[in-house]
């Protein structure tokens, strides 16, 4: 312990406590500093022992306004609250330590702000509890539902888009799932359907000369590209309409 910071010393000094108040620490300063100032006793004077007193007096000061007690003295308990005041400790003091109802809410904004909550015992005294804090299990289920509610809407904008039935006969859309209102494709080969219609049901053929379409043995017959008939053999049967051709259809005019 340093000279400045001898409070046993000072106490001792002075002839006081620790426990003492500050304004009786003072007075006891004043009284103390007259003994030994020279201006007051001439050369009974003790300048190097006052002046040592001066640095630790003013090393209490500087103590007891940060710890808002005199070095060496018991932290002040906090008094018996009267019934009906507040519970949160400060709340009902204004800046001059004096009783004020009226600074409850500031005091709660405050605390809250901080994370702490208050409480009271028995007695009345105040326990702060820390908050528990919040985590982030909230949050991630809300973010868990958006993206699940995104994935089915994407869902429902796919099958919307598939479900709207295609103009081109050889689309994926007719083929997918067609749809109301979808026109209904040949399956078989009649008399006086065209070619790209015939090339569409029966495929491509293996050879053409005079406007007959060769399926191995099979054949199929144009006149101005139209069919008027044709020959399905039982060795390759074709997908024809064998009505169409009994029906006997008019030969187009080219």
């Amino acid at each position: 312990m340093s000279d400045d910071t001898d409070f046993i010393a000072l106490y001792k000094e002075l002839g006081l406590s620790a426990q003492c108040d500050l304004a009786e620490f003072k007075r006891a300063y004043r009284k103390r500093v007259t003994q030994l100032h020279p201006d007051h006793q001439g050369q009974d004077g003790d300048m190097p022992r006052l002046q040592r007193l001066n640095r630790m007096y003013d090393a209490a000061l500087d103590f007891h306004r940060e710890h808002a007690r005199l070095p060496g003295a018991a932290p002040a308990r906090p008094a018996p609250r009267p019934p009906g005041t507040p519970a949160h400790p400060g709340a009902d003091l204004d800046d001059e330590g004096n009783f004020d109802p009226g600074n409850d809410t500031l005091a709660e904004s405050g605390l809250a702000e901080s994370g702490l909550a208050f409480a009271s015992d028995e007695r009345g005294s105040a326990i702060i509890d820390e908050a528990p804090p919040v985590t982030g299990k909230p949050r991630s289920r809300r973010y868990i539902m958006l993206m699940v509610l995104a994935v089915l809407l994407l869902y429902w904008w796919g099958a919307q888009k598939t479900a709207n039935p295609s103009l081109d006969p050889e689309g994926p859309g007719d083929a997918v799932n067609p749809g109301l209102g979808a026109p209904t494709l040949a399956r078989e080969v009649v008399v006086g359907m065209d070619e790209a219609q015939v090339r569409r049901i029966l495929g491509a053929p293996i050879g053409v000369h005079d406007g007959r379409w060769d399926y191995g043995p099979s054949w199929v017959q144009f006149q101005c590209g139209q069919v008027v008939g044709w020959y399905s053999s039982p060795l390759h049967k074709l997908q024809v309409d064998e009505a169409s051709l009994r029906t006997g259809a008019a030969a187009p005019h080219c």
